[in-house]
């Protein structure tokens, strides 16, 4: 029997859902790559609202590289892509609990070829009712249009909602609209946490006394 109080869950996908590396066998160092990725130019790229080409013209400019060497560097970065296997059997693991009723959306920051890079890989896409790119929505987090358009899509109430992100600004933006965040920081713990907000409460009772028992 699973905890009705929680019946929908929203996941991030890149460092939650996905593992990547910004290690390249180019000319950009990894601090630099995650430098232009963190900008205003690429918030509008993930935003929908400018081409790949002039978004990789454009940091060229700003961090003074070569397009070129830009558009290789992300193009091997996008190539390191892992899915989180184990993040997949807990999120199955939990679908089960509720008998196929618990709601499960992706909701990323994320550019429309990257998206539809993402969105091919060999992968259990069937756990997510939809993915939510921020290209698509022309909105990106930590934005509360970005959350109100899934919300308002999807129908959701946010006090039966778990959001759960990697970066801490965005958790708080999810608070901020009733929404309970997660920080996805260490593994472990967030997996406790959902399997107590999702999980079997007779099974974690079971857990508990188990644990007491051998120590």
């Amino acid at each position: 029997m699973a905890n009705p109080e929680y019946q929908t869950l929203i996941l991030d996908l890149g460092d939650v859902l996905f593992t990547w590396s910004a290690e390249t066998r180019t000319s950009i160092p990894p601090r630099l790559l995650k430098d232009l990725m963190n900008g205003q130019t690429w918030f509008e790229y993930e935003r929908g609202r400018i081409s790949q080409d002039e978004c990789y013209e454009r940091v060229g400019r700003e961090f003074s590289v070569d397009p070129s060497a830009v558009a290789e560097a992300l193009k091997q970065a996008r190539e390191s892509l892992r899915p989180n296997e184990e993040l997949l059997a807990l999120v199955r693991e939990l679908k089960a609990q509720y008998h196929g009723q618990l709601r499960v959306f992706a909701l990323s920051n994320i550019s429309l070829p990257d998206y539809e890079y993402v969105i091919k890989l060999p992968t259990d896409w069937s756990i997510f009712d939809k993915v939510f790119a921020s290209a698509v929505l022309g909105e990106r987090k930590p934005d509360l249009a970005a959350y109100e358009k899934v919300l308002a899509e999807t129908g959701v109430d946010p006090a039966t909602t778990v959001f759960v992100d990697d970066k801490i600004e965005n958790v708080e933006a999810a608070r901020s609209l009733g929404i309970h965040g997660i920080v996805f920081d260490k593994q472990e713990g967030v997996f406790q946490a959902l399997r107590k907000i999702f999980g079997d409460p007779v099974q974690q009772i079971k857990e508990e006394v188990s644990g007491e028992k051998q120590v």
